[in-house]
């Protein structure tokens, strides 16, 4: 009997325990909550993402049973609406150990794409590892498969982000299943070339290397080029059975993604606020500018200007694609342009207004106004002149650190020799002690002082070394003007002395350029009046650009290409645009490379030169006859008058 009476209480308190449970977060879904769950799935399941976080919330509050599936639910519509801030609330309001195995792994994914829509890849990651991808839905799989892909391209892991879309690639169809060898391909043309060519000369001939010498074939030619069909033809016969070949029957390598001449609506993404909001005014003048002058033409685009301080760059291109934009101008920003790349497909084709270095993307154009043009310009012309040992002279400054590395590697690609690289500080106001570094002046003085010691009254002048006839100067105007008089007081009047478009403000001043005597640079037409021809002047915008500083001048140059080009994205491959900033053509990875002429300060004006066109590295001595013969540089009698 005492047993039977221990029993009894021992179920009693089982069933109170169960009922209080029950009462307080286990209790079964009422037929109206059902409903409710119901409706809110069908609202999910054709995208009313906002309708159905409200009918989520409404039962995620409701002690039952699921109600941290239903909290989760929200998160993911909330997430789906854009509003990644309460859903991450949400996200974290649950403990994983609450949830089965299957709602656990949604758990940990919808954190990773919280994640990495907040740029948190690393975070995103560490995530994603806690998935088990077997317990996953198809369409799970295929959100876990894109989130890692996206992952580890912002990481830099860019051969494990093409491994994840191969995968991915085996659950698409149709379109998708396109625009996922389309990212293959973007991926991998960001691999270093070395990468590419030491993963090649693997010789696997598997589905990977496939794609990395796809890749490889369109950095290294012209879409519809000779070398490109033959390359293409030749991957072909040795990748008979690859994916890849889907993609080359839909047309992708021989047809342009986006008629440009069906676009009316264009939007231009600058900021208009923050440390860049004066050099974008100066771009607008002159992107307003073009766009006034073509007033009369019957299918001239609308502009709609968006401000890249307002909001997040992918959120601002989605907004302006809803917007009907069918090209986009700009960001003007690196680090923009980056972030967009990385966030987005572009469905509608962008032209950047500047450059980031090893960044390809389908229908991204790169418009800048970029010192690789400047610096292979500037030793195509020493070439052309008949130089061969240079020395460079640079600021030590990160940015002066790059620059000499591209005149370094532009140097040995012309066969030339680079003999010594010299920093000074950048704020130096005295450059007698690194010219005479660099000419190793010093060396010779000590060597007088020490011969002085042992022969009396010696006279000796100190000499410059011999074996360099060319200078390479990274300076502004005002720094090069204290840099060059040195050279000719370090008996250094015969070598000649090169730098870029920023030692020219622009504007004639020859009593301050008088000190960059001999000086040689290469600069945009727009700045020459006898070099630019068009309605757009400087003469004619001389309102506009006396608003700016003179380092400006350029821009509102730049502006009005960016405009202009429009219409010639596609042909630009073929067909060089003459430009205000130079003669423009598209080169293998889509950035918009840019000719420019050559001009040398004599008499402190600066005085347009002959040309050099890309030189070949098969020459020897005489240069100049050479270049003649083969008609490998434009006069300016002869060309300018196209500019």
């Amino acid at each position: 009997m005492k047993q039977y009476i221990e029993l009894s209480l021992i179920l009693c308190v089982v069933l109170m325990t169960s009922c209080s449970s029950l009462s307080k977060g286990n209790r079964a879904l009422d037929l109206g909550s059902q409903s409710i769950s119901q409706q809110a799935d069908q609202l999910y399941a054709i995208g009313e993402y906002k309708k159905a976080a409200s009918l989520y919330q409404s039962l995620a509050k409701r002690p039952s049973r699921r109600q941290n599936i239903f909290r989760l639910k929200t998160a993911f519509a909330l997430f789906k609406s854009g509003f990644d801030g309460q859903a991450k609330v949400y996200v974290e309001s649950i403990r994983p150990a609450d949830l089965s195995l299957e709602w656990r792994n949604q758990l940990y994914l919808l954190h990773a794409q919280i994640d990495l829509s907040a740029g948190n890849a690393e975070l995103a990651i560490n995530q994603l590892q806690l998935i088990q991808p077997f317990a996953l839905t198809r369409n799970k799989q295929l959100e876990y498969r894109r989130a890692r892909a996206f992952a580890f391209a912002l990481t830099g892991q860019l051969e494990a982000s093409a491994r994840e879309r191969i995968i991915l690639g085996d659950y698409l169809l149709g379109d998708e299943k396109t625009q996922n060898s389309i990212s293959i391909l973007e991926v991998l043309s960001l691999l270093p070339v070395h990468v590419q060519e030491r993963q090649l000369n693997l010789q696997r001939y598997d589905i990977y290397s496939g794609w990395v010498e796809l890749a490889s074939i369109m950095r290294k030619f012209n879409k519809g080029s000779l070398g490109f069909n033959l390359a293409l033809d030749d991957w072909m016969q040795k990748y008979t059975q690859h994916p890849g070949r889907s993609l080359i029957a839909s047309g992708y390598f021989s047809s342009a993604i986006v008629n440009i001449q069906d676009i009316n609506e264009i939007a231009v993404f600058l900021p208009e606020s923050g440390p860049y909001v004066t050099h974008a005014q100066a771009v607008k003048e002159g992107i307003m500018a073009a766009y006034y002058q073509h007033q009369l033409d019957a299918q001239r685009p609308n502009l709609h200007f968006y401000d890249t301080q307002s909001k997040d760059i992918v959120a601002l291109y989605h907004e302006a694609i809803a917007d009907g934009a069918q090209l986009v101008i700009g960001p003007l920003n690196k680090q923009l342009i980056g972030q967009l790349a990385a966030g987005v497909t572009f469905s509608v084709p962008v032209l950047a207004l500047n450059y980031v270095e090893d960044l390809f993307k389908v229908n991204l154009y790169q418009f800048a106004l970029s010192p690789l043009d400047e610096v292979q310009q500037v030793t195509n012309q020493a070439r052309f002149e008949g130089h061969e040992n240079a020395i460079i002279l640079t600021p030590n400054t990160v940015e002066g650190e790059r620059l000499a590395t591209y005149f370094k590697n532009a140097w040995n690609d012309l066969e030339g020799n680079i003999l010594d690289i010299q920093t000074f500080a950048r704020n130096a106001k005295d450059f007698s002690l690194p010219v005479k570094q660099l000419l190793n002046i010093n060396e010779s003085q000590y060597r007088i002082q020490m011969l002085s010691k042992l022969v009396t009254n010696i006279e000796s002048n100190p000499y410059r070394r011999q074996d360099i006839d060319v200078i390479f100067m990274i300076a502004p105007s005002k720094v090069a003007r204290l840099i060059n008089p040195q050279f000719y007081h370090n008996r250094a009047a015969s070598v000649a002395v090169y730098g870029l478009s920023r030692v020219y403000s622009g504007q004639a001043a020859p009593r301050k350029d008088i000190d960059l005597e001999g000086v040689e640079f290469c600069s945009i037409p727009w700045l020459f009046d006898q070099a630019y021809q068009g309605d757009l002047d400087k003469r004619t915008l001389q309102k506009t650009w006396e608003q700016f500083p003179r380092s400006f001048l350029s821009l509102i140059a730049f502006g009005i290409d960016a405009y202009n080009v429009v219409p010639h994205l596609n042909k630009l491959d073929s067909i060089q645009y003459q430009g205000a900033t130079g003669g423009l053509s598209l080169n293998a990875v889509n950035r918009i490379e840019r000719r420019l002429i050559c001009a040398k300060f004599k008499q402190g004006e600066a005085s347009l030169i002959d040309t050099a066109e890309n030189i070949p590295v098969d020459f020897k001595d005489s240069i100049p006859e050479l270049l003649l013969e083969r008609g490998l540089f434009v006069k300016p009698e002869e060309g300018l008058s196209a500019y």
